[in-house]
């Protein structure tokens, strides 16, 4: 694992040492341009144990995708807050431990735009900029999910994608963006030296269930 990220940090860096400040501008603005939707599409959710988690929604009927670690069943009903501050109820409709992936469906969808979600090829190349949101800490009245830009590294062996997005409690099933608003992944953790984050790509969830390849918003 070490070496998988140190390999990682050094490879960003030599990409990050090779983008322009043309090339930063463009990523700003491209970023501040979908910031609105990529924040209204990330959803704060509380298990029913009380811990709080988060997702996103993938679909206009109310699909959305977390992190399995957050729920204890299959079936299990849960809480959803959106940006709005209303609440929806939402049951775990598939849960993998394995790849830490869970789908969940939620009732009272209108006048929700979903994020859309690469389908095809989750494969992200070395230092493209990525963006985190969730809803560290749980869901707060006062402030809509925060954005947290960074740059990732796909990690073959594993499968995995690392980033220098940092997230917390409660993020954990947020969803990692590109710069341009569309999900590639969501999120697992973050590690001990809060220096990167992992990421399950959204690959796993068609690879597992590919009838939900037809009910997202396909990228």
């Amino acid at each position: 694992m070490k070496n998988i990220i140190s390999a990682t940090l050094i490879l960003l860096a030599v990409s990050i040492a090779n983008v322009s400040g043309d090339d930063w501008s463009n990523i700003e603005g491209n970023v501040q341009h979908h910031a609105d939707s990529m924040a209204e599409a990330c959803v704060s959710i509380q298990a029913s144990n009380g811990a709080w988690g988060s997702g996103v929604i993938v679909s206009h009927d109310g699909l959305i995708f977390s992190a399995a670690h957050v729920y204890a069943r299959l079936g299990e009903r849960v809480k959803v807050y959106l940006t709005e501050g209303r609440v929806a109820a939402a049951s775990v409709i598939k849960l993998d431990r394995q790849h830490d992936i869970a789908v969940l469906t939620m009732n009272g969808t209108a006048g929700i735009a979903p994020a859309k979600v690469v389908v095809k090829n989750a494969a992200i190349e070395n230092g493209r900029t990525l963006v985190a949101a969730g809803h560290a800490s749980g869901y707060n009245a006062e402030r809509r999910s925060p954005l947290r830009v960074g740059f990732g590294f796909l990690e073959q062996r594993r499968g995995m994608i690392y980033s220098t997005c940092r997230i917390t409690a409660g993020d954990s099933g947020g969803p990692l963006y590109d710069e341009a608003g569309v999900v590639y992944a969501v999120h697992h953790t973050m590690d001990g030296s809060g220096k990167f984050s992992s990421h399950v790509p959204v690959s796993r969830f068609f690879q597992l269930w590919p009838e939900l390849a037809r009910q997202v918003a396909a990228a």
